[in-house]
C-alpha cells in the first residue's frame, strides 16, 4: 500500500491550505511542527499552505512534568487548550498540537533531596509527548520522543526542585537554554537540537493521517489471508 494512499483523512495534506494550532510560543516547538507538518506535506507531493497559529497556552500540570503520565497530560492540554484559543479568536484550525517536556526518574526518595547534598546517580531520563488534536471530530492521538538520560548533577538540581531549563542553565553556563537548542542540544554538540527532538515524534502523532487506510483496516479487510486462514485452523 502507497504511503500516498489518498483518503478522507489523509488529504487533510492536499487541502489548498491547512490550519494548525500550536499550544506554544516557544520558537522551537512553532518550528517543530512547522517542519514536521511540511515534511509530511512535502511527502504527498501537496501545495497545501500550511498556517500555523501559536498560543500561549497552560500545560495544567507543574512546571516541571515528573512522570511519563503527567508529561502526556500536558501535551494533552496543550492541544485541546491551543485549539480553544483559537476558537476564542474566530480562527478555525484542522488540527491543534500540543508538545510537552518532561522527565522520568529511577530515583525515589523519601522526601525531596537537600540541595547542597551528593547528586544520586540514579538515572533521570528526559523525554517529551506530542498530541494532535482535531477538534472537528474531538480526535487526540498521541507519540513520545525517544529518551536520555541527563547528566547526574542537572538530575540532582531537577530533584531538589529546580526546572530543567533552569538546572541546564545552571550545569552548561547558558541563558534561556530552553528558547534554543535546549538540553538535547547542548548534549548532543547539536547532532539533535530541541526542535529535531520534537520534530519526529510530531510526524509520528500523526502518522494515523498520513497512512489512515493502514489504521482503518479491519479484519474483514485481511481475513482471507493465507497466514490469518492458517492461524484461524490452528485455533478453531
Amino acid at each position: 500500500m502507497s504511503s500516498n494512499t489518498l483518503s478522507s483523512k489523509s488529504s487533510i495534506f492536499l487541502q489548498p491550505s491547512l490550519s494548525v494550532a500550536v499550544g506554544s510560543t516557544n520558537p522551537c516547538k512553532v518550528e517543530a511542527v512547522r517542519s514536521a507538518i511540511q515534511s509530511i506535506i512535502t511527502s504527498f507531493s501537496s501545495e497545501t499552505n500550511l498556517i500555523l497559529h501559536p498560543y500561549s497556552v497552560p500545560s495544567g500540570v507543574s512546571d516541571q512534568p515528573y512522570s511519563d503520565s503527567e508529561t502526556k497530560e500536558g501535551a494533552s492540554n496543550r492541544a485541546v487548550s491551543a485549539s480553544l484559543a483559537a476558537s476564542q479568536a474566530g480562527v478555525k484550525v484542522d488540527l491543534s498540537i500540543g508538545l510537552e517536556g518532561g522527565i522520568i526518574d529511577d530515583f525515589s526518595p523519601p522526601s525531596q533531596p537537600a540541595l547542597s547534598g551528593p547528586p544520586d546517580r540514579s538515572p533521570m531520563w528526559c523525554m517529551a509527548w506530542m498530541c494532535c488534536y482535531e477538534p472537528a471530530e474531538e480526535k487526540t492521538s498521541f507519540a513520545r520522543t525517544a529518551m536520555f538520560p541527563l547528566p547526574p548533577l542537572m538530575a540532582h538540581l531537577v530533584r531538589a526542585g529546580i526546572e530543567l531549563g533552569d538546572a541546564d542553565d545552571i550545569v552548561t553556563n547558558r541563558v534561556n537554554s530552553k528558547q534554543g537548542g535546549g538540553t538535547v542540544g547542548v548534549l548532543t554538540n547539536n547532532l539533535v537540537t530541541r526542535s529535531l527532538y520534537y520534530e519526529q515524534a510530531v510526524v509520528l502523532a500523526l502518522v494515523s493521517y498520513i497512512n489512515n487506510e493502514v489504521y482503518d483496516t479491519s479484519f474483514e479487510d485481511v481475513k482471507e489471508h493465507d497466514k490469518v486462514q492458517e492461524m484461524l485452523l490452528h485455533t478453531t
